[in-house]
Order: C-alpha cells, then sequence, then structure tokens
C-alpha cells in the first residue's frame, strides 16, 4: 500500500498576546524596554564621587609640591654645608697640632679661634688694632710675649704664624685657668670680650648658673661670635681633627 506523505501543517504565527490592564503586546516579539535616564540621587552620588576625587588629586599634589620644596631646601642646605667644610681647611696644621698638644688644648678649637679671629691670614689687622693670626692687641701682646719667649719690643713677631699660634695657644690655656671650665662657649666669650665680663654674664644671664647659652649672651657681637666659633669648632672635630 502506497502511502503518501502528508503536507506539513502550514506555519501559523503564535497569537499576540497583550497585558490585559496596560494593552502593551507581550511575549516573544514584544518590543524590549528602553534603559531611562539615572535618577536624582544617583546624580548626588556621582557628583560626590567627583568630588572626592578631585580633592584627593588636589591633596596629592599639594604633598608633591611640599615634598619637592623639602628636597630643594635639603639640598640646598647639604651643599652650603659643604662649602663650609671646604672653607673650614686649616693651614698651619702642623703648628696648630704642635702648640695645642704643648698647652692641653684641642687643636679643632685652636683651629677655631683662629678662623674667626684672622681666616687663616697672619698679616690681618683689625679696625681696632688687633694683629696677626689671632689677633693679639698690643697690651696683650706685651704681657705674653714675653711668657713665650719672644720680646715684647719685637713687635713684628705677632705676624709670623708659629709665635702667633704659641702666643694665642698661651692666652687660651691662661684663660681656661681663670675662668675655671675649658667650655667652648665661655672660652670664645672670654677670648673675644675679656675674661671678666664671663662670671658677671653668667650670674646675670645664665639659666642655670654654671654656663652661658649663645642666646644668652648679652653682647650682641660677641654673641654672633661665639655662635661662629662652636659651629666652625664642629665642623673641625667631625672633618679634619
Amino acid at each position: 500500500m502506497n502511502e503518501y506523505p502528508t503536507s506539513p501543517a502550514p506555519y501559523t504565527q503564535p497569537p499576540v498576546q497583550r497585558n490585559r490592564r496596560s494593552g502593551r503586546v507581550q511575549g516573544r516579539h514584544a518590543k524590549a524596554k528602553q534603559p531611562g535616564l539615572i535618577t536624582w540621587w544617583q546624580a548626588l552620588i556621582l557628583i560626590a564621587l567627583v568630588g572626592v576625587i578631585v580633592y584627593q588629586a588636589a591633596q596629592l599634589n599639594r604633598a608633591t609640591v611640599r615634598l619637592d620644596a623639602l628636597y630643594q631646601a635639603r639640598q640646598e642646605e647639604q651643599e652650603r654645608y659643604e662649602r663650609a667644610v671646604q672653607g673650614h681647611k686649616p693651614k698651619y696644621r702642623d703648628l696648630i697640632e704642635r702648640y695645642a698638644a704643648e698647652y692641653n688644648l684641642n687643636p679643632a678649637y685652636v683651629s677655631a679661634i683662629i678662623k674667626q679671629e684672622s681666616n687663616y691670614n697672619p698679616k690681618a689687622v683689625s679696625s681696632k688694632g688687633a694683629m696677626g693670626l689671632m689677633q693679639f692687641m698690643p697690651n696683650t701682646f706685651d704681657w705674653v710675649a714675653p711668657n713665650c719667649g719672644i720680646s715684647k719690643t719685637n713687635t713684628s713677631a705677632v705676624y709670623e704664624p708659629e709665635n702667633a699660634i704659641n702666643m694665642g695657644c698661651y692666652l687660651l690655656r691662661y684663660i681656661i685657668r681663670q675662668i675655671g671650665t675649658d667650655d667652648p662657649i665661655l672660652v670664645a666669650c672670654a677670648y673675644h670680650a675679656g675674661w671678666g665680663t664671663v662670671p658677671t654674664w653668667i650670674q646675670k644671664y645664665s639659666s642655670d648658673g654654671r654656663t652661658l647659652k649663645v642666646s644668652e649672651i648679652p653682647k650682641s657681637d660677641t654673641q654672633t661670635y661665639a655662635g661662629r666659633v662652636v659651629n666652625s669648632y664642629a665642623i673641625y672635630l667631625q672633618h679634619y681633627y
């Protein structure tokens, strides 16, 4: 028996379904819902986030600027210090060490006094008449010179480096005995302003009754001098002695 295939059923489109309430088409071929705009609270959140990002970026930029400034300042300070070290190279080092040892002094301190008094110029003469490497006034030269085997009539001897360093070290040791201490600030004050002033200054201006801070020195030029001496002393101790 011959059987013939039956014809396929004609294609029929599925019925369109509508939403009973809205009447909108539903089903496979319904139009997709379009996304809407962001809500007001979402916009506020976005604005807040952008503000935080901008603020943090500004803070980071300011911090970077501050760090760059600090780094630059540190570099400049380091360069100044290195120049100061180079400018403190001692001259007459053998003579300084020799007479410092003879008078039981630290050669770094002797160098600091010479640096501030004459900057190692053996022919230096101040506006007040102080002479030589360690700046002796004529009356001081008259009584120190004989104690160092130098005739006080030989006034040109003060311009000879060995004589000047010999007399200067003698005077420093004498000052230390007079004031009873080798405190570098007090010795600098005594060398610059006279050892008789030191006990009075300690009594009137010292915070501890024994020493003086540089800031407590009442005479401005001596304060500047003592500050420079102790700074030079530190450089000589660290880099040369």
